[in-house]
């Protein structure tokens, strides 16, 4: 079974297209996606639409999906260390989605697991404590990390999202994140993801880094002109 892993979309439609398409060449089976479908780019509806056409897809939501559902700073200072400005962004995005992505949206869980080759994978954004909050964790994780953070989590694979850097770690188990395939940041026209493949007992991971158009995803921006642009650019793009 060869399983397609992307994480921290960020209504990034240009990379998503280049990203799937190359994954489908390359057989994968299924889709799995860990969370923060949108938020930060410039195409949300778009890219749920998208991701909502793709055959068999394995979704959860991450943390720019709970603040669309479940809840959003609306003062600072606020445990999200969130601004005004990004704030605003929160709200010009949100106000994009239609009903129907939104009820899309709400229908995915926070996490879920499920048996593949005799193995149990787990799929979420991040580590989360009991009252549903992310907890906090570390950029680059080293094994004794991911095994305090996902102590609670009973699977032999957990793949995640949301610190936007690739991590890979075999241990008592293997923990997976791809590094996100929207926001780029320093690599600039990279977009990133990977494949999992389990056969015969055996457990292998492949990163992909693809090369898109990003000019094209800066040049939506600075059209768009949204809230808190310029800081989008700057430290999730590179520019």
């Amino acid at each position: 079974m060869q399983l397609g892993v992307v994480t921290d979309i960020h209504n990034n439609l240009t990379a998503l297209k280049v990203v799937i398409e190359e994954l489908r060449q390359l057989g994968c089976n299924k889709i799995i996606c860990c969370g923060d479908i949108i938020g930060i780019g410039p195409y949300p509806e778009e890219t749920v639409q998208y991701l909502m056409q793709i055959p068999e897809l394995i979704a959860v939501r991450g943390n720019h999906e709970k603040y669309l559902l479940d809840e959003m700073p609306t003062e600072y200072p606020n445990e999200e260390n969130m601004g005004y400005e990004e704030m605003k962004h929160h709200k010009w995005e949100h106000n994009l989605l239609s009903k129907e992505s939104i009820d899309f949206l709400r229908k995915l869980p926070y996490q879920l697991s499920f048996i593949c080759e005799g193995y149990t994978l787990s799929v979420m954004h991040y580590c989360m404590d009991y009252d549903g909050h992310y907890k906090g964790g570390k950029l680059n994780p080293t094994k004794r990390d991911l095994k305090k953070m996902f102590a609670d989590v009973n699977a032999d694979i957990i793949l995640y999202g949301h610190n936007h850097n690739r991590n890979i770690c075999k241990g008592d188990r293997i923990y997976i994140n791809v590094g996100s395939l929207g926001c780029p940041a320093q690599d600039k026209k990279i977009a990133r993801a990977g494949i999992l493949n389990i056969e015969n007992g055996a457990v292998k991971f492949k990163p992909i880094d693809l090369e898109y158009d990003a000019d094209e995803v800066i040049r939506a921006i600075d059209e768009l002109n949204y809230p808190d642009a310029e800081n989008i650019k700057k430290y999730f793009f590179g520019v």
